[in-house]
């Protein structure tokens, strides 16, 4: 899974981009999801909905349309990514976390140094007179530029799993993440996703969530720790080849 962050303070165009950048996504044919961080509660206080939520831990709603599965608690924005499948992820505010790409949304030239902290790819505003100033890279309201910023993001978007566990080299998350937006270092240097569970079909790299990762593992682990005369499988890579024609033939 790919992602892109948008960030910048209220009134700064963040959720017109969003949402530009996630319809061109999807109209590109690949599978998108959004999160959004909100101050405000996202159910109303004499909903039932609410009232369920008073009583336990987790509630479902499910409508003729669309479904929604609601918490109690505060959650990570990892345990919410753990819980999602996509080729990319549009990430709406989280300022403060640092381990994807991110764009800046500004309103006036002062925020700039203040949203900078070495993960955006460009910065983008409503304001024109910003554009002319060059503060910004591209306007918003202008259609003819949206190619150009989905093609950088096609191109140069990503998602570290937040552990910081220093395998890199790099310390943590975060300092692998600068080297990558820079161009010096690409998201193969994880070590840390490389040593969790990876599937490709014809050569190209399936998206999985976390939970359908540890799955698939479980289930390799399983098939294979009976079997005689193999290398530990701790350090393993294993390839596994399928024919499936027919497969699906009755």
């Amino acid at each position: 899974m790919k992602a892109i962050g948008i960030v910048g303070f209220k009134k700064s165009g963040k959720t017109t981009l969003a949402l530009k950048i996630a319809r061109a996504l999807t109209n590109k044919n690949y599978r998108v999801a959004v999160i959004k961080h909100s101050s405000q509660s996202v159910c109303k206080e004499e909903s039932d909905t609410n009232r369920f939520l008073k009583e336990v831990e987790k509630v479902a709603l499910m409508t003729p349309n669309s479904a929604e599965i609601l918490f109690n608690s505060k959650q990570g924005l990892k345990k919410i990514i753990s819980l999602l499948s996509a080729d990319f992820l549009v990430i709406e505010g989280f300022k403060s976390l640092k381990h994807f790409p991110k764009i800046i949304c500004l309103r006036e030239e002062s925020e700039k140094e203040l949203l900078s902290d070495g993960l955006e790819l460009f910065s983008a505003g409503m304001d024109v007179s910003l554009k002319e100033k060059k503060v910004i890279d591209f306007l918003i309201t202008d259609e003819n530029v949206l190619k150009t910023m989905i093609e950088e993001i096609e191109q140069k978007s990503f998602l570290l799993p937040d552990e910081n566990c220093g395998k890199c080299g790099y310390g943590d998350c975060y300092g692998l993440a600068r080297a990558i937006v820079k161009g010096q270092e690409t998201k193969e240097s994880c070590s840390y996703l490389h040593d969790f569970f990876s599937l490709k079909v014809n050569g190209k790299e399936v998206s999985l969530n976390q939970f359908m990762s540890k799955l698939y593992q479980s289930l390799i682990y399983g098939m294979l720790a009976p079997l005689k005369d193999i290398d530990p499988l701790e350090e393993s890579e294993i390839e596994i080849k399928v024919n499936l024609s027919g497969y699906n033939k009755k």
